[in-house]
């Protein structure tokens, strides 16, 4: 009897093991207020949905949420705890089944009211989807990575020392194979979300599949037709917008709902950043195919956001497999890859890369993103990228990037522009300013420099460059020996006037008011002028003859192309409105003034341009051909050329042919990946040297062939209107004045 009562217990312990109700994703938290939270799981079955909870160990509390089918029989489970008190620690637990289980118990804090101006921190992660060659890579960056630096820098108080985790998709290889999710995603993730509230946006490997959206549930404060594809949520002075970056989501209601939270952000008095985060970069120099537009627009709307309201912002990404930082040209706006988190790495000269102007540093290590904001009197955020490192160098969470930025950064101190003595040489000049100074006590990292002819304040600058003070591409810094406070010109027409200014930037991404415009003139170049006609696209493409293909002028960001190098518009000898795989113009021009140098090979042509494409894949050339008086072509010059996604300067200098009468320059553009022909040109310049030698004796300045008294009455009026000639400048020092009268007169006395 007694053996069979015991038969009995053990057949019905093994029935009740073989259908016990399984936990198969544990609790994670999602959607935190200062008033409530919402905790996930999912068992693989039918089971109660049921948290307890309360403000300590022994939970007083119990609430019951919703479930739903996930997969098969799977449920997730998700409850809502509402009436919680601001910045409290709660602990929680699930109950599993019909009360014959619970998970461990875990504790979280809620976030602050926004007026409390409490200080925190988040991290930013991206592209953790499981790679065959590190297939627990993610769990080492949660585990080895995230809770032991959390540990070891500041405490094992996970909640408190950590608000939220961002994720900028990627999460798992396939968004819709379900036990990816469990295996690849929640697994490795449990010891830190269970704590924290987790807030992801969709990467194109979810491809926008259900199961992304069962998994989690966003404040519900998006576009309605567009349930959770993007949404906000705020957390003491910051603000956090999730963003759809997917096909298809890539759409202008996004972006007019995007403008009007950014709008609410800049009047909320509580809010002194916004962090926004998106799947796709805009640009990305590891990995040029992963660019898209739309990103660009976001960036566009952070932007005139930041500038209008004085409230710095960074836009997060993935996508690319490694970490990148850089800053907008003339706003407070970090642009951060926060990748990767487990994903493979794309390692440099692994695909089409390029060295983009906005990125301060890249690197191609595994690792993430720790920010910390700080409220109150003087708000601020520092971003810190904590590296893991690669295959070929491992790094145990070694700091390896970081950034502040102050919301009342004090600029730095305007700079004053240093006078120029004397007239110029057009062709070769150093301007230079005061030295870098900063009340804050921050450091230099750029500056920028205009130069213009006419110094209205709507004129539009001949010269216009950025240098910055640190470049890490590849594995060196190509800036490194850069000087912000000095900048060399040439090229400048000659006998003319111009005005210049600078600008500093500190390492907060605060700019300096311009300069006063400093003034300076030009003497005589031996350079002619730029011979070509319409050499910026400002007139379209008129003066140009195209003979193979299309061209045009557009501005910036038309059929979505790029900003142009200066002025309003570019040429694209290709076409991104039109499509063609080949394109060729080209503009004539008559050298019959020049062709007493050209005859005695004293002469020579100078050209150059700024070229570009979009992608690293399409192929902009340049080039001179030179033609005799019946018009046959006697030589080519070089071919200038490039296939950098970004605008870079080419010129060289050839001697012409003594038989030429006229040359051609050649712009070609030609496709080899993508639907358009992204062959950019702007600033293009063609020019003539001419050698002293063939141009007259120096001191004849009426070219009459000898020197004599009417050549001392012309320079000396060249003095008095302080004009320049290389032909009166006898002593070659490349001024005009008394010195030279009396060289003159000597000249004639001992002739």
């Amino acid at each position: 009897m007694i053996n069979k009562a015991k038969n009995t217990l053990i057949l019905l312990f093994l029935l009740h093991s073989l259908f016990a109700i399984e936990l198969i994703v544990k609790p994670y938290l999602q959607n935190a207020t200062p008033n409530s939270i919402k905790i996930l799981w999912e068992t693989d079955s039918e089971s109660q949905t049921i948290v307890e909870w309360g403000l300590g160990q022994f939970l007083t509390e119990s609430t019951s949420g919703f479930s739903f089918s996930n997969y098969a029989t799977s449920k997730i489970h998700t409850v809502e705890l509402t009436n919680l008190a601001p910045n409290t620690r709660y602990y929680y637990r699930v109950v599993v089944g019909n009360y014959e289980s619970y998970s461990a118990l875990h504790d979280f804090i809620t976030p602050p009211e926004p007026s409390s101006e409490a200080s925190f921190k988040i991290i930013a992660m991206s592209d953790m989807q499981r790679d065959s060659g590190n297939p627990n890579k993610f769990d080492e960056i949660i585990h080895d990575g995230v809770i032991d630096y959390i540990s070891q820098e500041h405490s094992n108080d996970i909640p408190s020392e950590l608000a939220m985790a961002l994720v900028t998709g990627d999460l798992v290889v396939t968004g819709s194979s379900y036990y990816q999710w469990q295996d690849h995603f929640f697994g490795p993730s449990e010891d830190l979300f269970s704590h924290i509230p987790l807030y992801p946006v969709f990467g194109n490997h979810e491809q926008n599949t259900d199961y992304f959206l069962n998994y989690f549930d966003f404040p519900d404060n998006g576009t309605p037709e567009y349930d959770e594809h993007w949404y906000y949520t705020d957390y003491s002075n910051l603000r956090v917008i999730g963003l759809d970056s997917n096909t298809g989501y890539r759409i202008q209601a996004q972006l007019d709902w995007l403008e009007d939270v950014l709008s609410e952000a800049c009047s909320n008095e509580n809010i002194d950043f916004v962090f926004a985060q998106l799947h796709h970069p805009h640009k990305s120099e590891l990995w040029i195919p992963g660019e898209i537009n739309y990103t660009g627009n976001v960036i566009t709307l952070m932007e005139n956001f930041t500038e209008e309201c004085g409230k710095p912002s960074i836009h997060f990404f993935g996508h690319t497999h490694g970490y990148s930082r850089g800053q907008s040209k003339d706003h407070e706006h970090l642009w951060v890859n926060v990748a990767t988190a487990g994903g493979n790495i794309d390692y440099w000269g692994e695909y089409t890369q390029a060295d983009y102007p906005e990125f301060t540093v890249t690197q191609d290590e595994w690792g993430f993103v720790l920010v910390e904001i700080e409220a109150g009197e003087n708000p601020q955020f520092e971003l810190k990228r904590i590296s893991r490192g690669n295959e070929d160098t491992f790094r145990d969470n070694e700091l390896r990037d970081q950034i502040v930025v102050r919301l009342n950064n004090a600029p730095p101190n305007r700079p004053i522009g240093f006078e120029l003595n004397n007239l110029q040489d057009p062709d070769f000049l150093i301007l230079s300013a005061s030295d870098f100074s900063d009340n804050d006590g921050d450091a230099p990292i750029a500056s920028e420099w205009v130069v213009y002819e006419d110094c209205n304040i709507d004129s539009i600058p001949i010269f216009h460059q950025f240098l910055n003070m640190e470049n890490w591409y590849y594995y060196e810094n190509t800036q490194e020996s850069v000087e912000i406070s000095e900048i060399t010109l040439s090229g400048l027409n000659s006998n003319t006037s111009y005005c210049w200014s600078v600008r500093y930037r500190d390492s907060s991404l605060g700019w300096s008011e311009w300069s006063e415009n400093t003034f300076f003139e030009t003497f005589e170049s031996q350079y002619s002028e730029n011979l070509l006609y319409n050499p910026g696209a400002e007139l379209g493409v008129e003066g140009w003859t195209v003979s193979q293909g299309h061209m045009e002028s557009l501005s910036a960001y038309e059929c979505d192309g790029i900003e142009p190098y200066s002025g309003d518009y570019y040429f694209i000898v290709g076409a991104l409105c039109n499509t063609v795989s080949y394109s060729e113009s080209y503009q004539n021009i008559d050298l019959t003034e020049y062709r007493d140098c050209i005859e005695q090979s004293g002469a020579y042509i100078q050209y150059s341009g700024y070229l570009s494409n979009w992608g690293g894949d399409d192929h902009p050339e340049m080039k001179v051909v030179f033609f005799d008086q019946n018009d046959n072509e006697i030589a080519q010059t070089p071919i200038l050329d490039t296939y950098n996604a970004f605008w870079t300067f080419l010129s060289n200098e050839e001697q012409i042919p003594e038989e030429t009468h006229s040359i051609k320059i050649f712009l070609m553009g030609t496709r080899y990946a993508g639907n358009d022909n992204d062959s950019y040109f702007d600033n293009l310049s063609l020019k003539i040297w001419q050698d002293q030698s063939c141009l007259g004796l120096l001191g004849d300045l009426n070219q009459d062939g000898g020197i004599n008294v009417q050549d001392v009455i012309l320079m000396v009026n060249l003095v008095l209107s302080n004009e320049y000639i290389f032909l009166a400048d006898i002593n070659e020092d490349n001024l005009v004045n008394i010195q030279d009268i009396v060289s003159l007169i000597n000249i004639i006395l001992d002739n």
